[in-house]
């Protein structure tokens, strides 16, 4: 039942009899001295929080009958090294592998559509993993402060990457949004910052807040035409980015959308844009010319910017 083993710390191994079909709710929360488990082929589910907190876990056998993992099934198990997934399971639930530190490398099955919120969370050792072409969503938070994970492949399946998708990963230096992605989520890449370079395909409509916030060591990248909105916050703190292109299509610039791009020296601004917001180029140090390709936006404050220059 529910909690069933739940802070037995003293556990260290036991044996599941094939008439178990199901793992509750908290089964063996906490239990941190469980080094090894085997799970038998009668079982189907493994409920949230099944072995979350099982810090002294180094290997578990997950059978092909199982076709589910609970929300924050093996979270915060810091021992866990890697893990095989049958292709049986469809369902990775949120948090599923959160804080698992010890983590290098995972697969996860064809079977599997999307990755849950947070799924991948804090697994600071993950150096890879291999997204199937069956995924089209990865979640909110889903690889969040991934601190080891250098790169990574996402498949054509995928059409959207959720807020704060790959959130602190710092050990990220470079990406490929592949066009079958249509949005990236707010804090999408906030605080990535080794990454230098992004290739953004023509199938993105909007980036969101705080997309690449804090992105030091990114010094270009191309918006796609099909761009029509850059919103708040999208590129502050990019202090290594010296110039960027905006593209016709956009209409507004969201509130300090390049706040504290210090290297930045002059930017283009298209007839396009109707609408620009609060603080848009605040401590933008370097920035001595505003190009204006048309009027410039009503009740637009510039103050800051030593020269503005309409063309």
């Amino acid at each position: 039942g529910k909690s069933c083993f739940s802070g037995c710390s003293g556990l260290t191994s036991i044996t599941i009899p094939t008439s178990v079909t199901s793992l509750s709710y908290g089964c063996f929360y906490g239990c941190s001295g469980l080094t090894s488990i085997t799970i038998p082929s009668s079982v189907t589910s493994l409920g949230e929080g099944c072995f979350s907190g099982c810090k002294s876990l180094t290997s578990i056998t997950i059978p092909s009958s199982v076709t589910s993992l609970g929300k924050s099934c093996f979270s915060c198990c810091y021992s866990l090294t890697s893990i095989t997934i049958p292709s049986s399971v469809t369902l990775l639930g949120d948090g599923c592998f959160g804080s698992c530190i010890g983590l290098t490398s995972i697969t996860i099955p064809s079977s599997v559509t999307s990755l849950s919120d947070n799924c991948f969370s804090g697994c600071g050792g993950l150096t890879s993993i291999t997204i199937p072409n069956s995924v089209t969503l990865l979640g909110n938070g889903c690889f969040s402060y991934c601190r080891g994970l250098t790169s990574i492949t996402i498949p054509s399946s995928v059409t959207s990457l959720g807020s704060d998708c790959f959130y602190g990963c710092i050990g990220l230096t470079s990406i490929t949004i592949p066009s079958s992605v249509t949005s990236l989520g707010s804090g999408c890449f906030y605080g990535c910052k080794s990454l230098t370079s992004i290739t953004l395909p023509s199938s993105v409509t909007s980036l969101s807040s705080g997309c690449f916030y804090g992105c030091n060591k990114l010094t270009s990248i191309t918006i796609p035409s099909s761009v029509t909105s850059l919103e708040n916050y999208c590129f502050e703190g990019c202090s290594g980015l010296t110039s960027i292109t905006i593209p016709s299509s956009v209409t507004s610039l969201g509130n300090y959308c390049f706040e504290g791009c210090s290297n930045l020296t002059s930017i283009t601004i298209p007839s396009s844009v109707t609408s620009l917001d609060f603080d848009c180029f605040k401590d933008c140090s370097g920035l001595e010319t505003i190009y204006f390709k048309g009027k410039v936006p009503k009740d637009t404050s510039l103050s800051y910017i030593s020269i503005t220059t309409i063309i």
